[in-house]
């Protein structure tokens, strides 16, 4: 399965924000569209970094409780792992896995299109899975 056919099953919202807000701007904004993680971007295509749960933990680590006002640009991973839209899923996979991430930004011809965390690849396994016993069970049963 591709990335391009996942994402059309998931659909293509990507949460967003821009790269001179703060971070308490980012905690409103994970709260407001229920997410792990934001793709930072200034124009809605060029991906400029990613900031994750992660990384607000980490930010707590290094500054205490002031870094709710500390700059998005000081927080955020600036080198973004992302896959583009007509790779396979696995490759998703092997990007989690080899970078240790749970979100992978996707992007065509270059520009931000969606992306995909490690629960999308969840739900996709899980479906993928019942599919397969299903037709296991036709076959078996004669009716395929």
């Amino acid at each position: 399965m591709s990335v391009r056919r996942l994402l059309s099953g998931k659909g293509s919202f990507v949460p967003v924000i821009r790269s001179n807000l703060r971070l308490s701007d980012v905690i409103d904004q994970l709260q407001i569209d229920e997410a792990g993680a934001l793709v930072v971007t200034d124009d809605d295509t060029t991906i400029l970094g990613i900031v994750t749960e992660r990384d607000i933990a980490r930010g707590l680590k290094r500054y205490g409780r002031d870094v709710v006002d500390r700059p998005l640009k000081e927080l955020m991973t600036k080198e973004v792992v992302s896959v583009d839209i007509d790779e396979p899923v696995s490759t998703v996979l092997e990007l989690m896995d080899r970078h240790q991430i749970h979100y992978v930004p996707v992007t065509d011809g270059g520009s931000l299109c969606g992306i995909i965390n490690m629960l999308d690849l969840v739900r996709y396994r899980l479906s993928e899975t019942e599919t397969e016993a299903n037709a296991l069970k036709a076959y078996v049963s004669g009716s395929a």
